[in-house]
């Protein structure tokens, strides 16, 4: 029995290419044979491969005429008709008026600025109120996607971070910018703003992603067997006492990939209610402290470069300021506000007390300069800055005297 065709279509000999939808006509070149669904995925790059599968098994591509299989070989010369029906209208999306902040838009595409608390994709329990809700009603000729009427999502923000998101608005825009974000080409930044400070200026973390292995709602760095590979590149912007702001630049896009790997660095994201440990901030946020900033990509359709940049949200601008005001004023932060940095700091408190020899040398003259004290804890394994002997305490550590900083005698024991 021969695969060149040999059932009726699934939608009818008097049905086929009619009404709405795009019926193409195309010519196989080859001179040796090629399987149909082959060669269709590579004529249609757009279309997806199950897309295509799904156009096939409903009897929607004809071979000569004749309703055609995945399998059926094509040869020189053979008349290819796909006809691709309009998208149906999935019942549990609904269109929904809500103001939406639009950075970039045209009939191929749209650049949103996500607020916080905005949910992109309906989803159990969540199915309406989301951003793909908003699209429908802002996009009320969206052409769809896979064959279903709505908007394609071509990266996803967690609920609580702002920022640069792009959406496709046709099938070819989504899989083209789908290549973008994997192959590099779509640039994505964020900001943060962190506990503690980095000891270094930049760097990047390489770790597998995965599911926690205690806790399944989370995520974590894991052995690269058990997780997908993720790389993210960092750097110091603004240092802020306990804090600092830094931008990343992804590599791979896997879920919560910032916020896992801030929290694997030791400096989780200011607010993040999941990979940070709970503590009173100087200004009430609505989630983490994570902005994607700036998103670059080319134009999925006249290759012109883009590059869309959204400004920070309100609460973001008002922890900066809070944060800045503290940092020049030097005034002290509140236990329950404490970092990694004055755990080093108190860390090197207890060694110095069960240390002899750590005593000693931080006893030898009578007031000793805090860059040298901060010397003798990194010497020691112990992450202590300068600044980390000034800020806590409320100055029980430290006399300032002549724009210099100096050390009391047996400053150990005032750390309480």
């Amino acid at each position: 029995m021969s695969d060149r065709g040999d059932g009726a279509s699934a939608v009818g000999a008097s049905g086929f290419g009619e009404g709405e939808g795009e019926l193409l006509t195309l010519t196989y070149p080859r001179p040796l044979p090629m399987r149909l669904d082959r060669w269709l995925v590579a004529q249609r790059p757009e279309q997806s491969r199950s897309r295509i599968q799904k156009f096939i098994d409903a009897g929607y591509v004809r071979v000569n005429g004749v309703t055609g299989r995945a399998k059926t070989p094509l040869r020189h010369g053979d008349t290819v008709e796909l006809w691709m029906p309009p998208p149906e209208p999935l019942p549990y999306l609904v269109a929904q008026a809500m103001p939406l902040d639009v950075l970039f838009e045209d009939e191929h595409l749209i650049v949103l600025n996500k607020p916080a608390g905005l949910t992109v994709h309906p989803a159990p329990g969540n199915k309406d109120g989301t951003l793909v809700n908003g699209l429908l009603h802002h996009c009320p000729d969206l052409p769809g996607i896979g064959g279903e009427l709505r908007p394609g999502i071509v990266h996803r923000l967690d609920k609580d971070t702002t920022g640069c998101i792009v959406v496709a608005k046709s099938q070819e825009a989504l899989v083209k910018l789908q290549v973008q974000i994997q192959k590099r080409i779509a640039s994505r930044e964020y900001l943060a703003v962190v506990h503690g400070q980095p000891a270094a200026d930049s760097g990047t973390v390489v770790g597998a992603i995965g599911r926690h292995p205690s806790d399944r709602k989370k995520y974590a760095v894991v052995s690269d067997g058990s997780g997908r590979h993720a790389c993210t590149h960092w750097r110091v912007i603004e240092r802020l006492g306990d804090y600092a702001m830094l931008r990343f630049k992804l590599d791979t896009g896997r879920t919560h990939q910032i916020r896992v790997h801030c929290a694997h660095m030791n400096h989780p994201i200011v607010g993040d209610p999941t990979y940070s440990r709970a503590r009173r901030l100087p200004v009430e946020l609505p989630g983490q402290a994570l902005h994607a900033v700036q998103l670059g990509l080319d134009h999925p359709i006249s290759g012109e470069r883009i590059v869309c940049e959204a400004p920070l949200p309100p609460p973001f601008d008002k922890l900066l300021a809070a944060l800045r005001r503290r940092t020049q004023t030097g005034a002290a932060l509140p236990p329950s506000a404490r970092s990694m940095a004055e755990q080093n700091l108190q860390a090197f408190i207890v060694a110095v007390q069960q240390d002899p020899d750590l005593q000693q040398q931080l006893s030898t003259t009578a007031a000793a300069d805090a860059d040298e004290v901060a010397g003798i804890a990194r010497s020691a394994g112990f992450e202590v800055r300068p600044g980390d002997l000034v800020a806590f305490g409320g100055g029980a550590l430290v006399d300032y005297e002549d724009e210099d900083y100096f050390m009391k005698p047996r400053w150990w024991t005032l750390a309480s």
